[in-house]
């Protein structure tokens, strides 16, 4: 009896798997997520193997099971992992089995279903349409969509990935449906007439995938529909080091270090908030740029693009109060990471003032409310205390618990450190507001008494 080997992530796979336990056939199923174990039926003659791989780790995986057949019933928009697990059976001369979905009647075409071939094409549609839109792509590319959160209902797997997503990308939680499809006709039109749905956006995922349910209630509902249709072919495969580079892009263009200038030259993708897209030298590199800094959209954006260089920009320096380590640990399997330094604003302001922070104490209240109690503690025992705020009434706030200690002290200002209107000033806790310059990134030096 040969060894069989199924890559699900679809009705399809599940049933494939069902059959073969059914007729005592012993099957291993390989599933990306926990959520695809859940929801797979526990049988004796179905071992379930749960982890995503890439292509060189799903070879290994079927050598040491010996696999002598392989069914890819994978998303038929997964089309980087059937193009893996086609690579890897080439690989291992085993032979490959595609299970494809049943494609919807075309009769569904004549009713206000317009078809795209990419979220940003349904993107630019939805902008100049009114109403609320009902999402049902899944999670993986709702950062796409995030300039229309506040109209969107997204329709998700109850999984904590996929929860998580929704939250990072500022949907409501009432907003939030997460359920496990297929759905009957009844169960979208309900859903529909609920929100009160002006649109809806779709994927062609097949009739098993309840595609001709959708487009039935939305017919039903008297609303249009979007489609984005699967990709026609999988991304090419890879054959040169894959590199991630995540780059301190310290407090300004001037502050840039060699080494990430090089990275950033020489990236195919480039990622980092929309301050620092405006460097000249992103700017002169023609690569796909993206304005994202949420681990979870980055991780989304690299498995989406497949790019073998890629740059992630963060501010300062990527080893103080920043992102990158975060980043870090959520980027895909296959790459090479490489992490280099910048030049913080903490470092600029020292050179500024002359005034060290060997023994200072540096807070971040970036991004985070101020903690009163800790910043009287700090000017009390340290003679010298830095920190990075998120704008001009962050100072003030600082200003007026440091003049309710009582405390005789300084406050060296940092105002867009780095940037073409970047300024610096000293002021006195009192009068704070009067010295205080315009802008929108601030870091602070308090100089007060003596260390205790």
């Amino acid at each position: 009896m040969k060894n069989i080997v199924i890559f699900s992530g679809t009705t399809e796979g599940r049933l494939l798997a069902e059959s073969f336990a059914a007729a005592e056939i012993p099957v291993t199923v390989c599933v990306a997520t926990e959520y695809g174990v859940e929801v797979m039926t526990p049988d004796p003659f179905i071992t379930i193997h749960s982890g995503r791989m890439d292509a060189s780790q799903m070879t290994g995986f079927m050598q040491d099971t010996r696999a002598e057949v392989v069914y890819d019933a994978t998303h038929p928009y997964a089309v980087e992992v059937s193009e893996n697990i086609r690579r890897a059976c080439d690989s291992c001369g085993i032979p490959y089995k595609r299970i494809e979905r049943q494609t919807p009647a075309e009769s569904h075409d004549g009713y206000k279903v317009t078809h795209v071939k990419s979220t940003a094409e349904a993107v630019k549609i939805l902008e100049s349409a009114a109403g609320s839109i009902f999402l049902t792509t899944g999670s993986k590319e709702l950062h796409d969509f995030i300039s229309l959160r506040d109209r969107l209902y997204v329709r998700v797997l109850p999984s904590a990935q996929a929860i998580g997503i929704c939250d990072d990308c500022g949907i409501e939680k009432s907003h939030i449906i997460a359920q496990q499809g297929p759905f009957t006709y009844e169960e979208n039109l309900a859903l529909l007439r609920r929100y009160d749905i002006g649109i809806l956006v779709t994927k062609n995922s097949g009739k098993n995938g309840g595609y001709d349910e959708k487009i039935r209630a939305a017919e039903t509902a008297g609303i249009p529909v979007i489609t984005i249709d699967k990709p026609l072919a999988a991304a090419p495969a890879h054959k040169e080091k894959r590199m991630i580079s995540i780059i301190g892009a310290g407090c300004g263009e001037k502050t840039l270090t060699l080494e990430a200038a090089e990275a950033i030259r020489q990236a195919d993708l480039i990622i980092g908030s929309k301050r620092l897209l405006e460097y000249d030298i992103v700017k002169k590199n023609n690569c796909p740029k993206y304005n994202a800094y949420m681990p979870l959209y980055i991780r989304n954006i690299i498995d989406d693009e497949k790019k073998d260089r890629v740059a992630v920009l963060f501010s300062g320096d990527s080893g103080f109060y920043s992102g990158a380590e975060k980043c870090r640990e959520s980027l895909p399997d296959g790459y090479e990471v490489e992490v280099i330094p910048g030049i913080s604003s903490i470092s600029a302001m020292s050179s500024v003032f002359h005034i060290p922070y060997d023994r200072a104490v540096i807070r971040s209240y970036h991004g985070r409310q101020i903690d009163n109690e800790e910043v009287s503690d700090t000017v009390r025992k340290y003679k010298n205390s830095y920190y990075l705020l998120s704008g001009r009434e962050d100072v003030i706030k600082i200003g007026q618990i440091i003049k309710n200690t009582g405390i005789d002290a300084r406050i060296h200002i940092g105002c867009d450190i780095g940037g073409d209107n970047e300024s610096f000033a000293t002021a006195d806790p009192d009068r704070m507001e009067e010295n205080l310059p315009q802008g929108h990134l601030y870091t602070i030096c308090v100089s007060g008494k003596e260390d205790a």
